[in-house]
């Protein structure tokens, strides 16, 4: 089933919103699982496309509750269809306003097809540390040796000043490690 833009925006939108006094957190994850049941591998393309460009206005959510919903909801489609979400996932990685949210994603999809994409930005000396704290997320859940190996060596370039990179890093290991 194809879902235009507006349609998966305005979903995401009340799926994001804040509770109402009538309305009730079970009903809201049934209809969000529901919904994510029925979209399938077309809803994961229409919300991989909002991962790049996403909408400037909101009717009920805040920015960041809509973005943490579309990340986990693109997350979990992207586990069920890797064939069609690394695809599309990876070239993103190049746009530097999408890529937090693509790595986020990346690392909940877990593959391990998404290293050599992932290696060529712990190769990248520029790369700021937000992207590197998600970075790091992401090579954790993956798990792995070849991720293990990758975050030995973002370990190894982390400057002291950066604790919170240092942190994410090795809560990263742990993660890798029982992956």
């Amino acid at each position: 089933m194809t879902r235009s833009r507006d349609d998966v925006v305005a979903m995401l939108d009340a799926l994001a919103a804040p509770l109402g006094p009538m309305t009730d957190h079970t009903a809201r994850l049934a209809q969000q699982d529901r919904w994510v049941e029925e979209g399938g591998a077309a809803l994961l393309e229409a919300l991989i496309a909002l991962l790049a460009a996403p909408p400037t206005q909101l009717t009920y959510a805040s920015r960041d509750d809509w973005m943490t919903l579309l990340v986990e909801i693109t997350g979990t489609l992207g586990a069920r269809h890797p064939e069609v979400a690394l695809p599309r996932l990876v070239p993103l990685l190049a746009d530097a306003s999408a890529r937090g949210a693509v790595l986020d994603v990346l690392g909940t999809v877990g593959d391990a097809r998404a290293l050599p994409a992932l290696t060529a930005l712990v190769n990248d000396p520029s790369l700021p540390e937000p992207d590197l704290l998600h970075l790091a997320g992401a090579l954790g859940e993956i798990g792995g040796a070849d991720a293990r190996a990758l975050l030995a060596r973002l370990h190894a370039a982390v400057r002291p000043e950066q604790h919170a990179l240092r942190r994410e890093i090795e809560i990263a290991e742990q993660m890798a490690r029982r992956g």
